[in-house]
């Protein structure tokens, strides 16, 4: 029977979770991710990575001719592929939601710089008398030495509490402006979050801003993500005004989710959050204001805004404090963005007398050379391979993925996160892999996999697991009793040309920073790796594979979510946010594409280094 796709909706039901209602007329990966319900899919909903499998417990679902859809040897059936035809109960989503970025940090600010741009007053007014008259912005005005209220939503509030004769009022103020007045001495109450809004994961940490502590944190997917997986691609999207829109809403949606998500861990409502910070590349942050993002893409490739005062929160739809602000802290250029200034804070390279490279091994990958004395910042063409997409069988960092890979005496062994069968293989998995394949010769120096016995360590691999399927050579590395959906999980010729790529922007971008520097790359003085990908990198594998520009292990370090940190660390900090604005201006920006030199540069680099 063939079932007609319409603008029905149905009810569908997510065992243990939450209950929404979809439409017919998208596919179930779309329709969840409408509702913001994410499920790992680092191809986007093409179909290809065969992760978004889901569990139809109840219901029925039918392919995109109307047919009932057939489910995987192992019952499941790919979101993205089928649409519902009526009710469903789905079963529990495995990773849905599940991100590294998540984990509360301890954010370092000294004592003598915990003053934020947002702050509490208590005063006790002066009301008006007949003999004594006045208006009550006057009243508040002399209570706090000549600042007054003038926002109307303030003057309400003061009009009601003044009507109660309320006698110990709060004022809250942003860089010296009130925002809004409660009854009481509040100040006790002062919370901020601070956000990370990546291209593919959005972070959040609340802050007691009393205090000058990280509280809680929390994270999830970007429901950008299925409107395309990288910023060129949402930038595409958005040239249509109801795609702007869309990308808008979503991600402003998430923001609200993690903030509820947070309040709700440490017992507090949304109202307690006086203040926001959000870094993100220049993308998300036009995404998120609602801003067209199409002059960063088309030349002579532009930002609308590189830096903006304190926003109400009100006019992005953050469900905080109706007095409350949203800082966005500031972009470069075009692809290097908030994040990055809030990773060179966070790391103190702009304070720096150490040469250092800072690297973020996320989606986008960006790179700031420098010191104190002077920065270079870039951006090169990673793509969101790290984050396993564009992969055969690659997945984000969550439950199931292989992210550790090893040879030993002829053996091919692996882990996953959390152990259990694997379902597919990361960002770090995946370089991992390569490493050791490369070391024991069934990888060339090319990146091409080889079918010569002689040339190989331990021949038995390649009569075990190298094939060739149809002219295009792979390589097994579970079998499919060994994988939890009962699928070989495979490395093509094409997955390991992926990580070349990747691998070859960076190491090109490096190059020409340290020239335009004036340096070689052997002068640098230390690498920092940040992003969610770079806190579980092998740095040994990295090396092997020539992804980082030194020979010396001892002078790398993984730093984290650095981008989060930074903006946590602005919210806490009056000083470290106009280091923010520091930084910005004294940024140089390096074109990658404008040296002549770029693609001879970048074809040379894609090949591994010698082994030594």
């Amino acid at each position: 029977m063939n079932i007609k796709l319409n603008e029905n909706r149905v009810k569908v039901t997510i065992e243990g979770i939450r209950e929404l209602t979809v439409s017919t007329s998208e596919n179930l990966y779309m329709s969840l991710a409408s509702e913001g319900v994410m499920l790992d899919a680092p191809c986007a909903g093409n179909g290809t990575c065969g992760q978004c499998r889901v569990n139809i417990l109840e219901g029925e679902v039918v392919d995109h001719s109307g047919t009932p859809a057939k489910p995987k040897a192992d019952g499941t059936f790919l979101a993205c592929q089928v649409y519902p035809a009526s009710d469903l109960v789905i079963g529990k989503i495995k990773g849905m939601g599940i991100s590294s970025k998540g984990k509360v940090s301890t954010i370092n600010v000294a004592e003598n710089e915990l003053k934020q741009i947002v702050k509490k007053v208590p005063v006790s007014p002066v009301y008006p008398t007949l003999k004594n008259s006045c208006s009550l912005q006057e009243m508040i005005s002399r209570a706090l030495s000549g600042v007054e209220p003038v926002e109307p939503q303030v003057l309400r509030k003061l009009a009601d509490m003044a009507s109660q004769k309320k006698q110990e009022l709060t004022l809250v103020l942003v860089n010296d402006e009130i925002t809004s007045i409660e009854a009481g001495d509040t100040g006790g109450n002062l919370y901020g979050a601070a956000f990370d809004v990546g291209t593919t994961t959005v972070a959040g940490m609340l802050v007691n801003l009393a205090e000058g502590k990280v509280i809680a944190a929390a994270s999830a997917t970007n429901p950008q993500t299925p409107f395309g997986a990288d910023v060129i691609s949402r930038i595409s999207f958005a040239r249509d005004p109801e795609g702007l829109n869309t990308l808008s809403a979503v991600i402003r949606q998430t923001l609200n989710n993690i903030i509820l998500e947070l309040c709700e861990a440490v017992n507090i409502t949304p109202q307690s959050i006086y203040l926001v910070t959000a870094a993100g590349n220049s993308t998300m942050e036009h995404l998120l204001l609602g801003v067209s993002p199409h002059s960063l893409a088309a030349s002579p490739y532009v930002t609308t805004f590189r830096r903006l005062p304190p926003l109400k929160g009100q006019e992005l739809g953050l469900e905080i404090n109706p007095g409350g602000r949203v800082q966005l802290l500031p972009n470069i250029a075009s692809f290097v963005g908030a994040d990055t200034v809030a990773g060179i804070v966070a790391v103190d390279q702009d304070l720096s007398n150490r040469l250092t490279l800072l690297i973020d091994l996320g989606t986008n990958g960006e790179i700031a050379l420098g010191n104190k004395d002077r920065l270079l910042v870039s951006s090169t063409a990673a793509g969101p391979a790290f984050e396993g997409a564009q992969l055969s069988y690659g997945m984000r960092a969550v439950e199931g993925a292989i992210d550790m890979v090893r040879v030993n005496n002829g053996e091919l062994t692996f882990d996953t996160i959390n152990g259990g069968k694997p379902r597919g293989i990361c960002g770090s998995g995946i370089v991992m892999a390569l490493a050791e394949l490369y070391q024991v010769g069934l990888i060339s120096s090319r990146g091409r996999l080889v079918d010569d016995p002689e040339s190989v360590k331990y021949p038995h691999l390649i009569k075990e697991r190298l094939r060739d399927i149809d002219g295009k050579r792979e390589f097994v590395l579970a079998f499919a009793e060994e994988g939890e959906n009962g699928e070989e999980i495979i490395i093509s010729q094409k997955d390991i040309r992926e990580i070349q790529l990747v691998k070859s922007s960076i190491y090109t971008g490096v190059q020409i920073l340290a020239e335009n520097f004036g340096i070689g790359v052997e002068d640098i003085e230390q690498i920092l790796i940040a992003g969610a990908f770079g806190n579980y990198i092998n740095i040994d594998s990295a090396l092997i594979l020539g992804l980082l520009p030194s020979a010396n292990k001892n002078m790398i370090r993984s730093v984290g979510n650095a981008a989060g940190e930074g903006s946590a660390k602005a919210l806490m900090s009056e000083s470290h946010l106009n280091r923010c604005f520091q930084v910005l201006e004294k940024a140089e920006f390096i074109e990658l594409a404008n040296d002549a030199a770029f693609q001879k540069r970048f074809i040379t680099n894609l090949s591994f280094p010698p082994l030594k």
